[in-house]
């Protein structure tokens, strides 16, 4: 469930960030941006094929780059330390955002590996007042011979248009399913034990990736 989640929610952050500069100069609707960027993404996934034999350092490079115009990694390291975040000073809270997004980056990254070209989005009716700034983009996964997956969307309006600050497969939040771990570690080595904790898992990936 967790490597197909993350397969999902990696078509839809790599497509948010490849179209970035566009979205800013035109904002669309977040209905809209969603099915723009999943419907390009599917595209440029199955097209490469250094993507599908799993090249870690160009996704890596390439997410770099690319994917941080589009999401709120600082809402979505609050939502992942949950009511903990509150205890943390601005340095740590800096360097809890700085470490989880390197650890979403590289999750999106390597959950390239896999994605199927078999597995297509369902893009559900989707409305919204004027003045709504914090929106859910219902989808559903679909594949032949299995039963469909719903993905929902979180997003948010920005000052320069919508980001993605979560997405929510099948009632499992990809932010908040991290919060149990992040919790407990906090309770046993504080604040500093998770930054340590999260340094040390990007640090050993790094490793792995190069001597591979």
């Amino acid at each position: 469930m967790i490597r197909f989640l993350r397969h999902m929610i990696l078509l839809a952050c790599v497509a948010f960030s490849a179209i970035s500069s566009m979205a800013f100069a035109n904002p669309l609707p977040p209905d809209q941006l969603v099915k723009q960027i999943t419907q390009e993404t599917y595209v440029y996934v199955n097209q490469d094929p250094l993507l599908q034999k799993g090249d870690t350092s160009k996704l890596i490079e390439w997410a770099e780059k690319s994917v941080v115009n589009s999401f709120d990694f600082q809402r979505m390291t609050r939502l992942a330390v949950g009511k903990d975040w509150r205890q943390a000073t601005p340095e740590q809270q800096k360097q809890l955002v700085q470490e989880f997004r390197t650890l979403l980056i590289r999750t999106f990254a390597n959950a390239f590996i896999g994605i199927s070209k078999h597995q297509t989005l369902e893009y559900l009716p989707f409305k919204m007042q004027d003045d709504q700034k914090d929106v859910i983009v219902k989808t559903l996964i679909l594949k032949p011979g299995k039963k469909p997956v719903d993905v929902n969307f979180s997003l948010e309006k920005g000052a320069e248009g919508w980001y993605v600050y979560d997405v929510v497969l099948a009632g499992v939040s990809l932010i908040t399913n991290y919060r149990e771990s992040f919790t407990q570690e906090i309770r046993t080595n504080g604040v500093d034990g998770l930054i340590k904790q999260l340094a040390d898992k990007n640090r050993q990936a790094a490793q792995k990736a190069k001597a591979s």
